[in-house]
């Protein structure tokens, strides 16, 4: 699912160009092959591998949101669902990796801005709602002009 929601991000990275807003995808776990197999052919940008999951602890108050594959997906359904939504992008999907940390997602402003906009995955395959996205980094970029 986290392939099939970076690959509709990056999607619009000529808009996010266009607002002059940088995008990264960052990573909790580095396996060779999943890396290879991520980039670029779901994510074309940066790709940061964050060894000490402070990212992920960020988006969770200081700890990682975590939760067990049974209880976070087998037996719910909002997580089925996501996962039938990112199938029917027709993206291939694997159940390789950790598994069990959830993310999110940060829009950052520049200089001294901090964090204008933040989205926390409370169901596995939770997406930020893309017009969100691209409204507060509109925002942003107008409060710089």
């Amino acid at each position: 699912m986290c392939r099939a929601e970076a690959h509709r991000l990056y999607a619009k990275k000529p808009i996010f160009d266009k607002l002059g807003v940088q995008l990264f995808a960052v990573l909790h776990e580095h396996i060779e092959a999943e890396v290879k197999d991520f980039w670029p052919r779901y994510w074309g940008g940066i790709v940061v591998y964050d060894q000490a999951m402070q990212f992920f602890k960020a988006l969770g108050g200081g700890k990682l949101l975590k939760e067990k594959f049974l209880s976070g997906f087998v037996l719910n359904p909002r997580a089925i669902a996501n996962y039938k939504r990112a199938k029917a992008m027709g993206m291939d999907h694997n159940f390789r990796g950790e598994g069990e940390i959830k993310g999110g997602l940060f829009i950052v402003g520049s200089g001294k801005t901090g964090i204008a906009y933040q989205f926390i995955e409370r169901n596995f395959g939770d997406w930020a709602p893309l017009a969100e996205v691209i409204e507060i980094c509109t925002q942003l970029q107008e409060s710089i002009i």
